[in-house]
Parts: structure tokens; C-alpha cells; sequence
């Protein structure tokens, strides 16, 4: 930044400053998937969103998306003064224990603020478009609105990745065996150019059947329809889900540092 440039970090309530920052992140959907996603119903309404504004341009996005135990940080900026103020701030607004979701050279941002406790190595992938498979006339059903308390049934004691209003962000697909859901695949988040994949899982006594791949390959051609970059994030040592999303039509694309953090007193 020049020196007569000054940064402002401002919390983005207005309908203007909405459109602003995805106009601003949606010119690299992918690498701003998350935070892109935070400005979309329903994540909005469980996310604080801060722009950095120079010049009455904007020039970086954070949200802290609240709707899990631990709120998680993302950010979507380019320079490095931009992306340290972001994280600051992002950081003061937050009480204890976080996440995090970011390439791995904007780890050391966190480290002034923040005592890492944990992390993963996951990678990105995206399919633009899938490729649809034969998964063997699986029967794969929609999951309707009167359907949600059976889907919690089924992820809670599952995954700690999921929350209800997940289902209004988009589509999720199952599988049910006796009436009960054994496999599902559904979204983080939906926005118009790039959805985000997540949740999907299969109960123990239902692996190696192909039916999440069924699920997966149903909900990406859903999504796919009208025109949507399909993202996820996978855990980088996770070779058999890597296997089937290659035989779905996603690449990798950059790698990802999931990080849970505590922030220091």
C-alpha cells in the first residue's frame, strides 16, 4: 500500500457492501469458495463478514462463520498487509478456541494471535463440469424438506460437520435401507457460480457398495446443472474418496491447512 492509502476493516451489514465483496471474491470462486459462501443465504445469517476497503475499493473479505462448537475463520485477499489485518481483527472478535480452513503459506498469519493445537493436510478439488458415472441402479432419492429430523438422525453421531441450516444452503441426496438413510451427500454452501460439497458419508455396515459414490454422483450432476464450478475439500491421505472423485471428474487443485487454534489471552 502507498503511504497516503489507508485500510479500513468494516463489517458488512449493508446490502451494498454485500454485493461489494461478491462481486470481490467472485472473480476467483474457487479460491474464495468459503468466504464466498458466507455471504449467501443461509450462511449469512450465522457469519460475521468484515471487507478491508482502500480507497473505496474493496480489497479482502473475512467471515467467521458461527454456526459449529468452534467458529471458523476464512479469508479472501490478495496482498499480505490486507490478509494480516483481516486475521487480526477476525481474531479479536473471537473468544477461545477456532478453525481455520487456508493454503498452507497463510498459516504463519494465525501464529501472533493464535496458539495452533491441531492440524491436517486436506486438498482441494473441483470438477467444472463432472462426469457422470453408472453406479448400478443404486437407488438414490432426494432428501425432502419433511425428511430433515432423519437426516440428523443420521449425521449426528456421525460427523460434527453438520448443522441443519446446511440443508437449506442445497440439495442432499441418500440412500435408505428399511427406511432409514445409510448414505448422504449434500453441500456446505451454494452460491452462483461454485458449490461446495460436504457431508458425505455412509454408516459402517454400508461401505464398499458404491452407494456414496451414487449419492455424490447424483447431487454433483444436480448441482452442475446450471452451470456451477463443483469445489470440496477432501483430507489429503483419504485415497479411496480421492479415487472416487476422480472417476467423478474432479482435479486437485491447491492444498489446504485445516487448523484448530486457540486464541492467545
Amino acid at each position: 500500500m502507498d503511504s497516503g492509502e489507508k485500510l479500513q476493516i468494516r463489517k458488512v451489514t449493508s446490502a451494498g457492501l454485500i454485493r461489494a465483496c461478491r462481486k470481490y471474491l467472485a472473480q476467483d470462486p474457487v479460491s474464495n469458495v468459503l468466504p464466498l459462501g458466507d455471504l449467501y443465504s443461509p450462511l449469512f445469517e450465522v457469519s460475521d463478514v468484515y471487507c478491508a476497503v482502500e480507497t473505496a475499493r474493496i480489497v479482502g473479505v473475512c467471515a467467521i462463520y458461527r454456526a459449529f462448537l468452534k467458529p471458523s475463520v476464512v479469508l479472501g485477499a490478495v496482498v499480505q498487509d490486507v490478509k494480516a489485518a483481516l486475521v487480526k481483527k477476525a481474531i479479536g472478535e473471537i473468544s477461545d478456541e477456532f478453525v481455520s480452513l487456508c493454503p498452507p503459506e497463510e498459516v504463519d498469519l494465525y501464529k501472533d494471535y493464535s496458539t495452533i493445537l491441531r492440524q491436517h493436510r486436506e486438498q482441494q478439488m473441483v470438477a467444472s463440469p463432472p462426469r457422470r458415472i453408472d453406479c448400478g441402479g443404486i437407488n438414490v432419492e432426494k432428501v425432502k424438506e419433511n425428511e430433515l429430523e432423519l437426516l440428523s438422525e443420521f449425521y449426528e453421531p456421525r460427523t460434527e460437520a453438520w448443522v441443519p441450516i446446511q440443508f437449506r444452503a442445497g440439495p442432499y441426496y441418500c440412500v435408505k435401507r428399511d427406511g432409514k438413510i445409510v448414505s448422504a451427500a449434500g453441500v456446505h454452501l451454494v452460491t452462483p457460480q461454485i458449490a461446495q460439497l460436504g457431508n458425505i458419508i455412509t454408516d459402517e455396515a454400508y461401505r464398499n457398495q458404491g452407494i456414496a459414490t451414487a449419492c455424490t454422483n447424483a447431487l454433483v450432476t444436480d448441482l452442475a446443472s446450471k452451470g456451477r464450478i463443483i469445489s470440496l475439500f477432501v483430507r489429503a491421505n483419504n485415497e479411496p474418496a480421492i479415487h472416487v472423485y476422480k472417476k467423478l471428474g474432479f482435479h486437485k487443485v491447491r492444498d489446504i491447512s485445516f487448523l484448530v487454534l486457540h486464541k492467545n489471552k
